[in-house]
């Protein structure tokens, strides 16, 4: 079974409408669904790391050992990554955590370069912290100490902790609504609408593709965290 994890309703995009079956677990609405022959689960987590870790806990638990994927929207940090831009993630980083073990988690490659060839985008860091970029120091420190595309969000890093240590392999795909710009904040609730479902829309044409070629990316070992 695999597992589609969103911080708000918006970014479920048409998944919801896919489901079977809705059924309530430690609190957290889990919609089941059957996508080509694949079943999988989907939930909004809440905004945050402390609601993303609980819910991609109660999805691992659930049953989702196949694959967990975040979808979404993000800020991007690079001026290239203009509002539309899907990034896919290659590691994700706790950016507000003081201690640097464990805090960087690596996405699986055979399901982020599937994912790709389905939404083609670009590849790079996803920054989780636990409050948005409001501050323009602080958008500088980080576009500075990530080399390559990076993007702003709040909570990936969290989601992928979980599944690597339940040996799960995960995957995370965003699309950039705003600079993370706290001078052009209008930029996310003018793009949020168009944005908020692409990623989740692709993931479904993911499965899809799947289904169609009766394939899926070859077991690889779940890498340490770190």
């Amino acid at each position: 079974m695999l597992a589609l994890l969103c911080a708000l309703p918006e970014e479920l995009g048409s998944v919801r409408e896919r489901a079977t079956r809705t059924r309530r677990c430690h609190g957290l609405d889990l919609l089941e669904l059957e996508i080509a022959g694949t079943l999988a689960l989907a939930c909004v987590s809440g905004v945050g790391k402390v609601m993303a870790a609980r819910a991609a806990t109660i999805l691992c638990a659930e049953g989702a050992t196949d694959g967990l994927f975040v979808a979404g929207t993000c800020g991007g940090l690079r001026s290239f990554l203009l509002p539309g831009s899907l990034v896919h993630c290659t590691r994700a980083v706790q950016v507000d955590l003081a201690v640097r073990e464990t805090r960087e988690v690596e996405a699986d490659e055979s399901w982020r370069r599937a994912w790709l060839a389905v939404a083609p985008g670009y590849e790079g860091w996803f920054l989780t912290a636990d409050r948005p970029v409001l501050n323009p120091w602080r958008r500088l420190r980080l576009a500075r100490a990530f080399a390559g595309p990076c993007v702003a969000d709040m909570e990936t890093a969290a989601a992928a902790a979980v599944a690597v240590r339940a040996g799960i392999r995960w995957a995370a795909l965003r699309a950039v609504t705003d600079l993370a710009d706290p001078f052009r904040m209008g930029g996310f609730r003018k793009n949020f609408p168009a944005q908020a479902g692409r990623a989740a829309d692709a993931w479904i044409a993911l499965v899809e593709q799947m289904s169609r070629t009766e394939s899926r990316p070859a077991d690889c070992q779940t890498p340490s965290p770190g």
